[in-house]
C-alpha cells in the first residue's frame, strides 16, 4: 500500500503534465501557423514570432506556482522568465531589421532557454514528469 501512495501522481505533477501537453499542442499549431506566414516579415509573422517566448513566460509563471505548491527548485524557472520576457523584446526589436537578426535572437534564446530547462528538468526528477522538460530543453539546446 505505501508502494502505491509514493508512485502515484502528485497534484504538482499532474498539473505539470498537463502544462507540457499544452505548451507541446501550443508549439505544434504555432509552428504550423509560422510555416504559412514566414515567407517575409510581416506584422502575422512576427506577431508569431514575439507571441511565443510570452507564452513560454506565461506557461513558466504557472510551472512556479506548481513548483511552489510541491516545495520544488523555482531559481531556473525564474531565469527562464527573464529570458522569456528579453526574447519577446528582442524579437520585436530585431524584426526591423530582417530575417537575420530576427534568427540570432532566436538562436541565443534557444540555447539558453534550453540550457535552463534542462537543469530545472534535471533538478526537479524526483517530481516526476520531467522527462518532458528535459527533452524539450535538449532539443532547444
Amino acid at each position: 500500500m505505501d508502494t502505491l501512495a509514493a508512485t502515484a501522481p502528485t497534484g504538482a505533477t499532474t498539473a505539470l503534465s498537463r502544462l507540457y501537453f499544452l505548451r507541446f499542442a501550443f508549439a505544434a499549431v504555432w509552428a504550423a501557423l509560422l510555416f504559412t506566414t514566414a515567407d517575409f516579415l510581416g506584422p502575422v509573422s512576427v506577431t508569431l514570432l514575439v507571441v511565443y517566448p510570452l507564452f513560454d513566460v506565461a506557461c513558466a509563471v504557472a510551472d512556479v506556482r506548481s513548483a511552489r505548491a510541491d516545495g520544488g527548485p523555482v531559481r531556473g524557472l525564474y531565469a527562464n522568465i527573464a529570458l522569456s520576457t528579453l526574447t519577446g523584446v528582442g524579437l520585436a526589436v530585431a524584426a526591423a531589421s530582417g530575417i537575420p537578426a530576427v534568427l540570432r535572437v532566436w538562436g541565443a534564446w534557444a540555447v539558453t532557454a534550453g540550457i535552463v530547462q534542462l537543469v530545472v528538468g534535471a533538478l526537479r526528477r524526483r517530481l516526476g514528469g520531467q522527462w518532458a522538460m528535459i527533452a524539450s530543453g535538449a532539443i532547444s539546446t
